[in-house]
């Protein structure tokens, strides 16, 4: 269905000046609901999965292009840029669909390198395309909306002009239009991207290999539909839905994103690599929370540490601003050291028999948990069960989904 709205501007040729001309566009506006919505099918789709959507969208281009305007194509349509990226596709298609008879403790590095490296890699080089993709005008109708938004926006400048003006500011406003569409595009991308990678991170935190298997092949098929879908209502419908769940979501994958990271970055270095972490800090270890530090939400990046005689917890709002220490009233001698899977963790031992994970311990401590003990001042439980281990990983994983516990804190 096509609705449209056009502005055309006066006739300059030596009529006499006349009033005020209404506000006018420079372009003509014409709304194309399938283009919108198939715009956005792709903007979504190649934040959710970059890789696989810059290979298979740039091959369909290539080869459904005539062949003597290939060579005019854009830069990521070519089989130089796509290629290689379809052969990194194809390793990790073999990598999830083999891996799943393996252990999940042989596995999680291999998975900690796809996501520490190739999904992080895959949306650095999505977003020139995208941008590239903007600045040739392919897409088209979001720069409409950025024009109608200036027109509504900035209505008396526009009328205020004469048409000659209009027309000398003509490749300004164009300019203007192009970079509120790239913004626009940007925001989209980041935060579908930031939902993409925190699912990424929970296939990396599941604790069964065919779980891995079965989320991972869920998330390809959403992108798959989304882009079978493109151009249809119901295409525009699924990816506006997506984008609203990131970014109402937004802070808390991003805290799920940063975990994620750093989590890959000591599985590879210091548990795949075995490199040595150093000497342990004598102002504290780096954790994340595992549940509410009175407002501090859980997977907050920060330091533990013991002073006066009880737990605190320190960190950064969204990890650059103000300083926020938590004193959680908790003494270190109701706690106890887990090595753990992944990595170590503190639990509290209620009155009840009941026991709540405070901190999840970087992987690169792994090694030296007895040292982490003594400095916090916790007890430490080297469980040598590895059935209690994976229960207690599972127990964690699912907790992630729910809402996570909060402690008050004094003060």
């Amino acid at each position: 269905m096509l609705f449209s709205s056009s502005f055309v501007l006066a006739d300059t040729s030596g009529s006499s000046p006349g009033p005020a001309p209404a506000p006018m566009s420079y372009k003509q506006v014409i709304f194309n609901a399938e283009l919108l919505s198939q715009e956005i099918a792709q903007l979504t789709g190649l934040a959710l999965n970059p890789i696989l959507c810059m290979s298979a969208l740039g091959a369909y281009s290539y080869f459904s292009a005539p062949e003597q305007a290939r060579p005019a194509l854009p830069w990521h349509l070519s089989p130089k840029f796509w290629a290689p990226l379809a052969v990194v596709l194809g390793m990790i298609f073999l990598k999830d669909t083999f891996g799943a008879a393996f252990p999940k403790l042989l596995k999680s590095p291999l998975d900690a390198v796809e996501i520490l490296f190739e999904k992080n890699t895959s949306a650095l080089i999505a977003l020139p395309v995208l941008l590239t993709s903007v600045t040739q005008g392919e897409f088209q109708q979001l720069e409409q909306l950025s024009q109608q938004a200036y027109d509504s926006l900035f209505p008396v400048a526009v009328a205020a002009g004469s048409a000659d003006a209009a027309l000398n500011a003509g490749a300004g406003v164009d300019l203007l239009l192009m970079t509120m569409a790239s913004i626009t595009a940007t925001m989209i991308f980041i935060a579908v991207w930031v939902l993409s990678q925190a699912f990424n991170v929970l296939i990396l935190l599941c604790p069964f290999s065919l779980g891995d298997a079965l989320l991972a092949a869920a998330k390809n098929a959403l992108v798959l539909l989304i882009i079978g879908l493109s151009g249809t209502y119901a295409g525009a419908l699924l990816s506006g839905v997506v984008i609203a769940f990131a970014v109402y979501l937004f802070p808390k994958t991003l805290r799920l994103v940063v975990f994620g990271t750093v989590m890959s970055h000591d599985l590879v270095f210091y548990k795949l690599l075995r490199s040595r972490g150093g000497s342990l800090p004598s102002d504290g270890i780096r954790c994340f929370s595992s549940c509410y530090f009175g407002r501090t939400p859980p997977l907050t990046y920060g330091k533990l540490a013991q002073k006066d005689g009880f737990l605190v917890f320190s960190s950064r709002s969204y990890l650059f601003f103000s300083k926020k220490t938590v004193n959680t009233g908790i003494e270190p001698s109701t706690c106890e050291l887990i090595r753990g899977i992944i990595s170590p963790v503190i639990v509290l031992q209620q009155d009840d028999g009941d026991q709540v994970q405070l901190v999840r311990i970087r992987p690169k401590f792994y090694r030296d948990t007895q040292e982490v003990a003594d400095l916090l001042g916790v007890r430490w439980s080297d469980e040598a069960v590895l059935i209690k281990r994976f229960s207690g990983a599972v127990q964690w994983y699912l907790a992630l989904l729910r809402k996570a516990p909060r402690l008050d804190v004094p003060g």
